[in-house]
């Protein structure tokens, strides 16, 4: 693959967004069969799995997984770019990608990430929550900067953290 589609990736993007084709098509505005079509080529391009059906719901593979994370800041950079041309604010400050574990209380977790929005220089905090194995695999892969997870990080985990 030398170049990217970006409407098939925007696709994959609104779909791995919202966790299903259906829920995509009413974003999008287009049929079902479209959307699918498009992300049949999209894997076809990129060369392996997206999606990994679990019952009704799609997960993210983990080529999926790291897909999405460069999407997510493609499409970042572009609401950026949209507002700074709107005349908008244009100031990007710093970006964290933040992993929060399930098991964790949320009040714990805003108080420890809390100190972050008093910085002088604007943050970008993005959480996402999962299971901490899941969590700690992501860290390994550069997926998300920081875990914060209600157990240590083990050797047994495989994750070189």
């Amino acid at each position: 693959m030398e170049r990217i589609n970006y409407q098939h990736l925007y696709y994959f993007w609104v779909v791995a967004k919202h966790g299903s084709i259906t829920a995509a098509c009413e974003v999008l505005h287009l049929a079902q069969p479209t959307i699918s079509a498009q992300l049949a080529v999209f894997e076809q391009a990129v060369g392996g799995r997206l999606f990994v059906k679990q019952g009704r719901k799609l997960l993210l593979s983990d080529t999926g997984r790291a897909i999405f994370h460069y999407a997510d800041e493609i499409f970042s950079l572009g609401r950026e770019l949209t507002n700074m041309l709107k005349g908008r604010s244009s100031e990007r400050g710093i970006r964290l990608n933040l992993g929060i574990s399930d098991a964790l209380p949320k009040l714990l977790a805003y108080r420890l990430i809390e100190p972050l929005l008093r910085l002088p220089e604007p943050v970008q905090i993005h959480c996402v929550e999962d299971k901490t194995e899941r969590l700690l695999a992501e860290l390994a892969l550069h997926g998300i900067d920081l875990a914060l997870c209600d157990a240590p990080a083990t050797p047994a985990s495989g994750a070189r953290v």
